[in-house]
This record gives structure tokens, sequence and C-alpha cells, in this order.
């Protein structure tokens, strides 16, 4: 941040959401993206993976509720009422993340009985349908729920949740690449080419979402996207999100072996991690002059 910038108003200096909410956009994202993938992947392993993320990132936003113990009450309330806030994202949150669970969770339940259980859920191609475009959904509202932050004016561009979708289903092809190295999935010859081009694709508008603040954007998104080029954020951003989440994994895509795979498929789950926590600590209000 500069210091000019910093001398405006106190609430440059502003309190961003910790490494908990981190963590759920992280979890959400790979669940989401998982799902998607799996359109064509058809594994048991990845829907293991996506209902763990689902239920692991729905906790972790709910502990971030300031009266947990209240949210069951509530719920009900509303429901008896008949009173809801259609419009919030929160409750289209809610909403999302409540189905993306009982989803997950009644589909591995079923798959887990028999192999021709998981075989003809696997193969249902409505049921795949589903699965891709609530994945795709929940991925993209982790990224609308932030752009929905007044005065944060880094996170208010419709660039957010297309990173999300990007970083998610590079966090997604990650996984696959980890099950590949360890046999746990049968090779699918396409992946490789799949994780270069969503490093590419992720890289080009991580680029836009930075370029696009600082060069158009008003002082707080400037002072945001200055703490990831060379700011505080720097260290988080250059080595966590891009070295480790986008330039390792394409360097590893062209080395054809197991080792490289579970490397690169690693470090692009981690570097998802790190891009969601960079952007969330970057968050600076705008000034507000009078």
């Amino acid at each position: 941040m500069t210091y000019e910038l910093a001398l405006l108003t106190e609430q440059a200096s502003t309190a961003h959401w910790g490494w908990t909410i981190a963590f759920f956009l992280w979890f959400i994202g790979l669940a989401g993206m998982c799902l998607f993938l799996n359109f064509w992947v058809r594994s048991k392993l990845v829907l293991v993976a996506s209902t763990v993320s689902a239920i692991v990132g729905t906790l972790f936003v709910v502990s971030h509720l300031g009266r947990i113990l209240n949210l069951p009450l509530a719920l009900v309330k509303s429901i008896v009422t008949g009173r809801f806030n259609g419009g919030s994202w929160m409750f289209i949150g809610i909403c999302l993340l409540t189905v993306l669970c009982i989803a997950c969770c009644v589909q591995l339940l079923l798959a887990w009985k028999s192999a021709e259980k998981a075989e003809a859920l696997l193969n249902n191609r409505a049921l795949l349908v589903f699965n891709a475009a609530l994945g795709f959904a929940a991925t993209a509202y982790s990224g609308f729920l932030l752009t929905q932050a007044e005065g944060v004016a880094l996170w208010n561009t419709a660039v957010l949740p297309v990173l999300w979708i990007a970083s998610g289903l590079s966090c997604a092809v990650g996984l696959v690449e980890i099950l590949e190295s360890r046999r746990r999935l049968p090779h699918a010859g396409w992946i490789g080419t799949t994780a270069v081009l969503a490093h590419l694709g992720e890289a080009f508008i991580l680029f836009a979402f930075v370029h696009v603040a600082i060069a158009t954007g008003t002082p707080g998104a400037v002072a945001g996207a200055e703490s990831l080029v060379g700011g505080e954020n720097a260290l988080l951003f250059w080595g966590g999100a891009v070295g480790l989440g986008l330039v390792v994994p394409f360097a590893l895509g062209f080395v054809r072996s197991d080792a490289a795979k579970l490397a690169a498929g690693s470090a692009a789950i981690l570097g998802a991690l790190f891009l969601r926590a960079s952007v969330l600590f970057a968050s600076v209000y705008d000034p507000v002059i009078f």
C-alpha cells in the first residue's frame, strides 16, 4: 500500500477475513470442480474427495458464524414463517452448500453399497450433468460471495468468480493427477494436456484480475493489488499462488513420470489455497472522503 493511500483514511488498514474463510473457499472450489470434472473421469474416489471437501468446507464457514447454535433455530423459523431473502448471496450459499453436501453424501452411500450400484451411478448421464452443474455453481458462488463485499474494491469485479472457477479446475485436475500417479485411477491421456491448459488459463485470468485492479481500479483496488505484487502479501502471492500453484505444475506437466504427476498435482492444490488466502488478505476498503 502506498503512503499516500494509507493517509487517506483508517479504513485502508482494514481487518481481513482470516484463514478460516480461505480454507472454506479452497475446499468448496475443490469439491465443486471435482464434481464437474467427474463428468469425464467417473471415479468413486473423486466422488469421495468431493464429499469430504464439501463437508469440511461447509464446517469451516459455519465455524465462522458468531452464534453457531442459533443456526438451526434460524433455519427452522425461516421455513415456518416463509421469510427468505432470496436475493441474499448468503441465503443462496446456504441452499447451494446444503444441496451439495446432501447430494454428495447420498450418492457416496449408494455407491458404497456395491460395485454395481457405483457403476450405475457413475454412468448415469443425467446425474453426471446434475453434479457438474451443481459443482460449477458452488464454485462460482464462492467467488460471487466476495464480489458482494461492499467497499472492498479488489473483490468487486466479475473476474473473481472466473478466477475461482479456473483455480478450482486446476485443483481438481491436480487431484486426478495424484490419483493416477498412485495407480488409483486408470491412465487418462488427456489429463496431462488438460492440466497444462488449465494452468495457462488460470495464469491469464489471474493477470487480468491484477491488471484491471491496478490500471482501472479505485484507490482501494490499487492498494490491494499492489500488496499482492510488491507489498505485504507478495510472498504468499508470488511464492504460493504463482510459483507453487502455476509455474511448478506447468513445468512438471511436460515430464512424463508418476513422481512428476504427484508433485504437480500437490503443488496445484496447495497453490489454489495460497491464491485464495493472498486475495483475501489483500482486502482494502476504498477511502471515505468527506
